[in-house]
């Protein structure tokens, strides 16, 4: 690419009254010494660097932005809240359904472990079962004679009817 604009530059050049074609014809018509490197393009050019002492400036402040930095940031916290303040009721909705789904998949196997002891219950309480136990154990059954009835006199259905008791004359 360097040839190129170098070839272009020298064809743009005027022609001199010698006939040379410009500063590349001139080159090519020096002999280099042997052992030489050939001349790198745009060897001509010179860069200079100017080195800038910026320590004595100081930078004005500019209040109009930093109100709209100010702006910026604030609304940027607006839209995080409101972002926010709507992920958050549907993040609820979904753990509540969840923790709902286990709720009743616990009641499920409570009502089925509650059958199952009831059933166990009601064979052990069978009038048969006791009554081999009784045996077992060595219990009696109580003769009339040593049964005791209390207050049959005074006993009232009152409690049992759920019914105020009647005023006494």
């Amino acid at each position: 690419m360097a040839t190129f604009v170098n070839d272009f530059f020298s064809r743009m050049l005027p022609r001199s009254a010698a006939g040379s074609r410009g500063i590349s014809q001139e080159r090519v018509e020096r002999r280099p010494e042997p052992g030489t490197l050939r001349p790198m393009p745009n060897e001509q050019i010179h860069v200079f660097i100017k080195r800038i002492d910026n320590h004595h400036v100081i930078r004005t402040e500019d209040k109009a932005a930093t109100a709209t930095c100010w702006k910026t940031i604030g609304a940027a916290c607006l839209l995080a809240v409101a972002a926010v303040g709507m992920i958050v009721p549907m993040a609820y909705g979904k753990l509540a359904g969840y923790q709902m789904e286990r709720s009743l998949a616990e009641q499920t196997r409570l009502k089925h472990e509650l059958a199952q002891l009831e059933a166990v219950e009601n064979q052990l309480v069978s009038p048969v079962l006791l009554a081999d136990e009784a045996k077992k154990l060595k219990f009696n059954e109580p003769s009339p004679e040593t049964l005791v009835v209390l207050n049959i006199e005074e006993r009232s259905t009152a409690l049992a009817m759920n019914q105020a008791p009647a005023a006494k004359k």
